[in-house]
């Protein structure tokens, strides 16, 4: 049987040792930490740059058009096109347009076009009515000549060649005149099946400039450049949770989107980073990379910084690169953070009363310097100090927490 262990006649379990060895090892960190030296560094001149990846909403300026009836629609026009007002866009023909009879309308096209350039074109050049016409006038007056001058013997032979002439004449009028009518024939025929066709299509044309697309997620509306002031954080995240409806198929129906024009090239990009260590300001320079659509860097500009208790709504104003998300709502982008001045290791990055800022030495003495971070990334950052009057230059000597 186990001895107990007792302690002025209270008797000793094994979890008191337990805890007695925990609390001794605090203590003794504790005191490790009270007595060790604090770590000092300089302030230094330099740069950092680096990216960061985060998702985003795309908002542009654009508008969604419906189709103005039932039916089959024609595009004319490809995504991502530059087209200018008035152009046509498509044709929609309607639910009882007749898919045989617009088959039977470019039939007849084919065969005026072939009529015209194998038949009557070849005719008119094997018959040369101007040099038969010039050559019935020569005879004649050679038949007039002879009369007056009694040569009756040459009569005969200038008579034949008269009745050949004219015979040859009397057969390009005959041709002429059966091609003039098969024309016609052709022509009223096409007319007549256009005539029909009018009735059952519609053009559809451009109401104004701008970039077409096809690709329609219902947030059209709800998202645009006039809004984006009031753009809130929750409202991002039910927009990054949107799916776009199921894509119609060529057939329209009242009502329902049918295409959207993109009228600007300036565009904005909406991000929420999961955190508020965010050094970008209004109107700073930033340059993107849309991760999958272009590996070509854009230029942005900051157009709104919302701080929230968890996370940092930013919002970016761009000029370049419209033709890239014009099919796209939600896209990853990387953003340069590119900033130079004065250089601390992050670990002189301290809160205090919620204020950021540093701790300087000077003449013995170590004062808080409010600052404020234009840049940061995981050994470095880059800062400026918020009051002028704040002493605060390169070779400083600072406190490492």
């Amino acid at each position: 049987m186990a001895r107990r262990i007792t302690i002025a006649g209270r008797r000793i379990r094994f979890r008191f040792f337990v805890f007695l060895a925990i609390f001794f090892a605090f203590a003794f960190f504790g005191i490790k930490l009270a007595f060790k030296p604090p770590l000092y560094d300089i302030i230094q001149y330099g740069e950092l740059n680096a990216w960061n990846e985060y998702p985003g909403i795309v908002i542009r300026d654009e508008e969604v058009y419906t189709a103005p009836d039932y039916g089959k629609v024609d595009f004319f026009v490809s995504k991502g096109q530059i087209v200018d007002k008035d152009t046509l866009l498509a044709v929609l023909y309607k639910d009882n347009y007749n898919q045989e009879l617009v088959e039977q309308l470019y039939k007849t096209k084919q065969r005026i076009w072939d009529y015209q350039n194998r038949n009557m074109v070849q005719e008119m050049m094997d018959s040369d009515y101007e040099t038969i016409q010039e050559n019935i006038v020569e005879v004649m007056r050679n038949m007039q000549y002879s009369i007056h001058a009694y040569a009756a013997q040459d009569m005969e032979n200038y008579e034949n060649q008269l009745r050949r002439l004219l015979h040859r004449k009397k057969e390009i009028f005959h041709r002429m005149d059966s091609t003039s009518n098969y024309l016609e024939q052709l022509y009223q025929e096409e007319g007549e099946i256009e005539s029909k066709l009018d009735e059952w299509k519609v053009e559809i044309v451009a109401p104004k400039s701008g970039i077409i697309s096809f690709e329609i997620d219902g947030l059209e509306k709800i998202l645009t450049p006039n809004d984006i002031d009031y753009l809130t954080r929750d409202q991002y995240l039910s927009f990054s949770e949107h799916e776009a409806p199921v894509s119609h198929d060529e057939n329209s129906e009242i009502g329902l989107p049918l295409y959207r024009l993109v009228e600007s090239d300036k565009w904005y990009l909406v991000s929420l980073i999961p955190h508020k260590k965010v050094y970008y300001e209004q109107g700073d320079r930033l340059n993107l990379k849309l991760l999958g659509l272009s590996e070509n860097p854009i230029s942005s500009t900051v157009y709104r910084v919302d701080f929230s208790e968890d996370s940092t709504l930013v919002i970016l104003e761009i000029t370049d690169g419209i033709e890239t998300v014009i099919e796209s709502r939600k896209i990853y982008v990387e953003i340069e953070t590119r900033a130079q001045g004065l250089m601390v290791p992050r670990g002189a990055i301290i809160n205090q009363k919620d204020s950021i800022g540093v701790k300087v030495i000077a003449n013995g003495d170590i004062q808080f310097v409010r600052v404020k971070v234009k840049a940061m990334d995981d050994d470095w950052a880059i800062i400026d100090k918020i009051n002028d009057m704040d002493n605060l230059e390169v070779n400083d000597r600072i406190l490492i927490q």
